[in-house]
């Protein structure tokens, strides 16, 4: 198979100086380099995986909330996003993870190469958070959610658990509910933290089994999940599932700045209306921002918007 031209793999040489180097190939940092090549500014897009596009890859569903940008798929939107940064003569570079990250100077070393430039863009996303509980692969059927609206249909008639009390949690056991004989909702607090609707969702679905102030101690089953292990408050006891999908929340791949710039208690970037964080040269767009919305059009929009203000600020020769 001919190699994409729209990759640079590791070897591909790079400018040593640059106006933006730009760390994570999803949506927002293709959105950064599209923005970045239509401005005429020299730029470098970094990708630790083999292929751009970062959560989208992971999402065989429609994305409808990119107006425009009307897709069956989430990787079908990648392509897309990849073929307009190359019809802009731009390129990702992949297989190489930021090793280090000097936010003051503007530097980053990837695969033994020293770049720097004026400015940097941490697009790095979020990733789902784990328990760490024996049994949780992060194989399907056994790990982070979401999945009802992807693999429902693998579970129709049969026992899942879902774990969680936020929005997604709830919304994944009402999903999972329409399809599935029974579902276990296992929250650690007192009471559901979802919104007034999916918590209203849920007390009416007779099939929806809640278990509050109750932890997953391990998912139980060699190569099919066989149950899964709890302890509630008069201890711990088993309960017979085919399915276990964790909701608690994201992640952010925030550690290549940590102690650089601020973050919040969770460990996402604090950035102002221009997607600046706390370090002059240091902006960051999309998952990994505090606040997020968790949205594509967001993620395009916050990419935009940070390089756009780099331009200005590139003109205007400002200090940094």
């Amino acid at each position: 198979m001919p190699a994409d031209p729209r990759l640079s793999p590791d070897d591909g040489a790079l400018p040593r100086e640059l106006d933006v180097v730009i760390i994570g190939a999803g949506p927002a940092g293709i959105s950064a380099a599209v923005v970045a090549q239509a401005l005429k500014l020299r730029v470098a897009l970094l990708e630790a995986g083999e292929k751009a596009g970062g959560q989208l890859l992971r999402n065989p569903t429609p994305i409808l909330d990119a107006p425009g940008l009307d897709v069956p798929t989430g990787m079908a939107m990648a392509d897309r996003l990849m073929d307009h940064l190359t019809r802009l003569g731009g390129q990702v570079r992949t297989g190489g993870s930021a090793a280090r990250v000097h936010a003051a100077s503007g530097e980053v070393e990837v695969s033994g190469e020293l770049l720097r430039a004026k400015f940097l863009l941490l697009a790095t996303g979020a990733r789902p958070r784990t328990l760490g509980i024996p049994g949780e692969s992060g194989a399907l059927g056994r790990g982070p959610s979401p999945a009802a609206r992807r693999f429902g249909d693998l579970y129709r008639g049969r026992t899942v658990l879902v774990v969680g009390g936020g929005d997604v949690a709830l919304e994944e056991a009402a999903l999972f509910a329409r399809i599935c004989e029974r579902v276990f909702l296992v929250h650690r607090g007192s009471e559901l933290r979802g919104c007034a609707d999916f918590r209203a969702a849920v007390a009416a679905e007779p099939r929806i089994e809640v278990l509050l102030e109750t932890t997953l101690l391990s998912i139980e089953g060699e190569a099919e999940v066989r149950g899964a292990r709890l302890r509630g408050p008069e201890g711990a006891f088993d309960v017979k599932v085919d399915g276990v999908f964790i909701c608690a929340g994201l992640a952010p791949n925030s550690e290549l700045i940590r102690g650089q710039a601020e973050l919040d208690a969770q460990g996402f970037v604090h950035t102002d209306i221009r997607q600046r964080t706390s370090a002059p040269r240091l902006y960051a767009a999309g998952d990994v921002c505090a606040g997020s919305a968790w949205s594509v059009a967001a993620a395009l929009g916050q990419a935009a918007i940070a390089v756009k203000d780099m331009e200005r600020r590139l003109w205007r020769d400002e200090p940094r």
